[in-house]
Formats: structure tokens, C-alpha cells, sequence
């Protein structure tokens, strides 16, 4: 769900400047409580209408120095957004996956927006009455692995000697996220946006509203990396895919992404959470084909963590 967000972020669903895409992992493997007093100065919790329809202007999470604000997002989703994991590794009751919720909260005074997964926390807690433990089990997954032909992957071109994205910016560019190479994203002429990272490369993402598909390109990435972006592209996102082709170096990457969220069909009847692809994820594996690669299913040991309670929120 994390990449997903990113993806629509990318091909210009939501923008880019009011994603938390850059917020540091706050998974706690021993479940502590969050730090006293470390908590919003101000939220609410209200139920999205069950006849929404989902369109991605109101999704996920997006963070800002003053506060922070959760759309359109479950209890599986929000646990799995606090503790950085996908959301298959989020189990509990079946209204806390099918049901959503909008969370808006202020941040006190001198708080760092940082630790807006923190203060979530403490709100799913003391509102939801969230209770949970991790356990390890054997989940389902894919390995990409290199093809029977062989990998036919484009080295990465060496590191510019001055990175662009140290440039000034230009009109129509505009700074994304929050990293140390200030990347620069800038909207093409076909639709796509494209991010210059500097030593990291640069990153282009169109998205086909028609088929819910995200085309991506890479100019520097590992195949771990690949592995980690493309759990979201099958199917319904529930198996997590490892690296196992065994491959160290940068690559120039391209790949086809079918995302699975719920959305409006074009009769007006809601469509199913499955890609929209008629060939269900051929996109993805074709796109791999290409570069040498593919998926084979393997069964992998991870954490998931179980929602012992929760309760519907109290009224604001």
C-alpha cells in the first residue's frame, strides 16, 4: 500500500509535496507504547461514506509541519502506515480492512513532523482501542529471478560529475520530498512525471487511468529495489516479492505496474480491487520478460502482525 500511494503520488493523482513518502520507518518490533505525552494536540476521526467512491484525490498519508492528515484509509492500512510493512502483514476483523476512515490531527507546539506515525499511534490506542502482537508465519510470495535465457538489463550510465537535481529550479519544476539530493519532478508532455535525484538517477511514471496501470522507468536501480516496488503489482499486492537473481550492480529498469484499488467502473458500480488489466498482471510479466526477468512463487517467513482488538472509533 506504501508503494501504491507513491505510485499514484508519482503519476500525479495527489502531489507529491503533500505526501509523507519520505517519513522514517516507525516499526517497533516490541510493541512499546508511544513516548508520554507524545501525542496530537488536536484530532478527528470520521467514517467515510460506505457510497464513496474512491478517486485518489483523498488517500493515504500526507504530512505537513502543522499536522497531518489520513484519508480514505482503514485500520489495516493505518497500522501498516504506522509501522512501515505492507498491509498484508496486517491482520484483525473484517470491517477493519473494508472499512475507512478520514484522520486529521494538529501537531503541538515544537513537534516534529516526523514523528507523526507516533502520535497516530497513540490516537489508534486511546480512540480505537488498538491492541496487537507480531508473530512470525509463512505467507506466500515470488522471487524475481533471472530467466532462462538470461538477464538483459542496461547497466546504469556513471554518476555526472554535477548532479542536475543541484541545479537551480526551473519553471514548472518543483521540489519532492524530503531527501538529502533535493530531487526535482517535473511533468512531462505525454502525462508522465519524471524525478532527477542526482547520483541517484532519475525516475519517469505515467499512469493509464483507462487501464489503472503505471508504466515506470529507472535509470539506476538495483534489483533489490525492484523486487521491494513491485509486491503492490500483483493483483490484489498480498505476496511480497524477494530478490534472488543473485545480481549486484545498477540497472536501467522499465516495468509495467497494474494497481489494485478500489474504484469507480464506468457504469458507476464500484470494480473490484483486482488490476484493471484484462490479463490481470501479463503487463507486469511481459515487461519483465523483456529485461531478462521473471516472478516464481516461493512461501517466506515474515513478520505479520495480529490485531487483538479494536473497536470503532468514539465520537469525536
Amino acid at each position: 500500500m506504501k508503494i501504491l500511494a507513491f505510485c499514484l503520488a508519482m503519476a500525479g493523482v495527489f502531489p507529491t509535496s503533500a505526501t509523507s513518502m519520505a517519513a522514517p520507518s516507525a516499526r517497533d518490533q516490541n510493541n512499546a507504547s508511544p513516548s508520554p505525552g507524545l501525542s496530537f494536540e488536536v484530532a478527528t476521526i470520521k467514517p467515510v461514506d460506505p457510497s464513496y467512491h474512491f478517486d485518489g484525490t483523498r488517500f493515504w498519508a500526507h504530512v505537513n509541519p502543522g499536522g497531518a492528515a489520513y484519508w480514505y484509509m482503514s485500520p489495516i492500512t493505518l497500522v501498516a502506515y504506522v509501522y512501515d510493512v505492507d498491509s498484508f502483514q496486517v491482520v484483525g476483523p473484517e470491517w477493519a480492512k473494508t472499512e475507512h476512515f478520514d484522520i486529521e490531527g494538529r501537531f503541538p507546539e515544537g513537534a516534529d513532523q516526523k514523528d507523526d506515525r507516533k502520535m497516530l499511534l497513540a490516537l489508534l490506542k486511546d480512540r480505537m482501542k488498538l491492541a496487537f502482537h507480531i508473530e512470525k508465519r509463512e505467507l506466500e510470495g515470488y522471487a524475481l529471478v533471472v530467466g532462462k535465457h538470461g538477464e538483459k538489463l542496461r547497466p546504469s550510465p556513471p554518476d555526472p560529475v554535477s548532479p542536475n537535481a543541484e541545479s537551480p529550479l526551473k519553471s514548472g519544476d518543483n521540489n519532492a520530498g524530503e531527501v538529502s539530493a533535493k530531487p526535482k519532478a517535473t511533468r512531462n508532455p505525454d502525462g508522465s512525471s519524471t524525478i532527477d535525484m542526482g547520483k541517484r538517477g532519475t525516475q519517469t511514471v505515467k499512469f493509464d487511468q483507462e487501464k489503472w496501470v503505471a508504466h515506470w522507468e529507472r535509470s539506476k536501480m538495483t534489483m533489490a529495489e525492484l523486487a521491494q516496488i513491485l509486491t503492490p503489482c500483483l493483483g490484489s499486492g498480498e505476496q511480497k516479492v524477494a530478490d534472488e537473481t543473485g545480481l549486484t550492480g545498477m540497472y536501467q529498469v522499465a516495468w509495467d505496474c497494474p494497481l489494485a484499488v478500489r474504484r469507480q467502473s464506468s457504469a458507476g458500480t464500484d470494480a473490484s480491487a483486482a488490476p484493471s488489466d484484462p490479463q490481470d498482471a501479463s503487463t507486469l510479466f511481459r515487461s519483465l520478460e523483456a529485461m531478462g526477468l521473471k516472478l516464481e512463487k516461493r512461501k517466506t517467513l515474515q513478520d505479520v502482525y495480529v490485531i487483538d482488538h479494536v473497536e470503532k472509533p468514539s465520537a469525536n
